[in-house]
Parts: C-alpha cells; sequence; structure tokens
C-alpha cells in the first residue's frame, strides 16, 4: 500500500490545492491525513471538505481540530493551542463559519490509527500532542511502537527519525531532513522509527514550500516532495480576513 501523507493543513487551501495538483502525476492507493486541517489560514471550509472528499484510509485528529471541537462543545482546552493568544479566536472564528458537515467529519477523526504495517498519530504516541522534535523524543517513543514504523505531523517538519539495535545492544539511529524539492529513504529491514511528511499549509524549516510524502508500507520507501505555492495570494487572503499580519509574513520565509 503507498500511501499519499498529508499533515497540517491549516486552512491553507492554495497550499493543499498545489500539493494535490502535483501529486496527481504520482502513483499512490490511498490518502493518509495526519491532523490539524483547521487554524492559523483563513479558508477552514474549503480545506475540511477538500480533506473530506478524499475519504483518507487514515484520518487523524490534530490538536487545533480537538481544540475547535471542544470550543463548538463549550469546553476549555488543555493543550498548547489552547493557550495560544492567536490560535484561539481563529478557531472560534472558524467554527462559525464551518458547515455542520464539515464539524461532524472532523468528529470523525481518530486520535491513533493501526494497520499491518505501520501507526500513526498526529504528535507522539507516548503524548498524542507531544512534538517528535529530535532523538531524545524518539526514544521516548520508540518503546511504544506497535508496528516498525509510525507516521507523525505536528512539527511542520518533514523528518524521518530511524533506529536500529546494533550488536551488543547498542541501539543506533538516524535522524534525516528534507529540504529538497525531492527527497527520498528507504527504511532499512530491521529498522523501527517515525515519518513526519512535514507541512502542508505552513512549513516550519526555513524552506518555504508546502511538504507532502509517498510512503510505500510494503517496501517501506518513502519520498518526501516539496511544493510551491501561491504565497502571497495566501498572504492577501490573511489581510482580507484580519487575522495576525506575523501568519502571512511567516509563510514567505518558511518559519
Amino acid at each position: 500500500m503507498r500511501y499519499l501523507v498529508l499533515s497540517d493543513v491549516h486552512a491553507n487551501a492554495t497550499a493543499l490545492d498545489a500539493v494535490l495538483r502535483d501529486a496527481e502525476r504520482r502513483a499512490f492507493d490511498a490518502y493518509a491525513f495526519l491532523g490539524d486541517a483547521v487554524g492559523y489560514y483563513p479558508d477552514a471550509e474549503e480545506v475540511v471538505q477538500r480533506l473530506a472528499a478524499l475519504a483518507p484510509a487514515i484520518a487523524l485528529l490534530g490538536n487545533h481540530d480537538e481544540l475547535l471541537l471542544n470550543l463548538a462543545d463549550g469546553r476549555g482546552d488543555a493543550n498548547e493551542a489552547g493557550r495560544s493568544p492567536v490560535v484561539r479566536p481563529i478557531l472560534e472564528r472558524q467554527l462559525a463559519t464551518l458547515s455542520p458537515d464539515s464539524v461532524a467529519w472532523l468528529r470523525s477523526l481518530r486520535m491513533h490509527e493501526t494497520t499491518d504495517l505501520l501507526e500513526a498519530v498526529h504528535g507522539a504516541l507516548a503524548d498524542p500532542w507531544q512534538y517528535l522534535h529530535g532523538l531524545p523524543d524518539a526514544e521516548e517513543n520508540l518503546s511504544l511502537l506497535s508496528r516498525p514504523v509510525c507516521l507523525v505531523g505536528h512539527t511542520h517538519v518533514p523528518r524521518v527519525l530511524a533506529s536500529v539495535e546494533a550488536p551488543g545492544g547498542r541501539r543506533l539511529w538516524r535522524q534525516l531532513m528534507f529540504r529538497d524539492e525531492v527527497g527520498t529513504y528507504r527504511m532499512p529491514p530491521r529498522a523501527r522509527g517515525f515519518v513526519n511528511p512535514g507541512s502542508v499549509g505552513q512549513p516550519r524549516d526555513g524552506v518555504p514550500l508546502a511538504s507532502y510524502a509517498l510512503y510505500d508500507a510494503d517496501t517501506r520507501r518513502l519520498q518526501i516532495v516539496r511544493v510551491a505555492f501561491d504565497v502571497m495570494a495566501v498572504q492577501r487572503r490573511v489581510k482580507e480576513a484580519g487575522y495576525p499580519a506575523a501568519l502571512a509574513t511567516r509563510l514567505a520565509v518558511g518559519r
């Protein structure tokens, strides 16, 4: 099974459309969505409807999605999105514009998915909203893996964290980040670890290109693809919607 893996779209329909157009020329069997359809940018309804129409085989709840649903239910939120002075007002506005069908689709998202060959969470296995920024975080979560490979999002950085057990019980790690337009990696046969496709809607690795992945669960082969999108058009939409200017500025520098 070869998955087209999307994560952290954050209501950026311009970036999502660019990614989906690019992916049309690449072979894959199913979609995997790792969470955070909403938040940050002004196209929440459009993005949720596009994602729902894809009927992802894997469809996860992100921390921004959870906060929006909590707001819909009149509840607070303990994750860091709920403490942000930027995020909460945006999600309150987006909640007011989402159709009942879109809210229902967000409610259908799961915290954790498992197939025969992989599992998937938005953040991490130890904590659904933990950021897997590097090796210490990966080491903390490795023993919780129920499958050889776990797909994760949340950091907005395309990355592989792979581990093998060496003779004598030593554990060796390899960390790869993907800044080029196309990067590939094959997880070694005895390796276990984590694969992050990066962010469609708000890259944070200094590369102002949307990021997605193609992952073949049978061959353990990964391809990370970076795609240009019309940053200026999104920036205009941010200004027109009255969203914080910093959200527009960061898109141009990938931060």
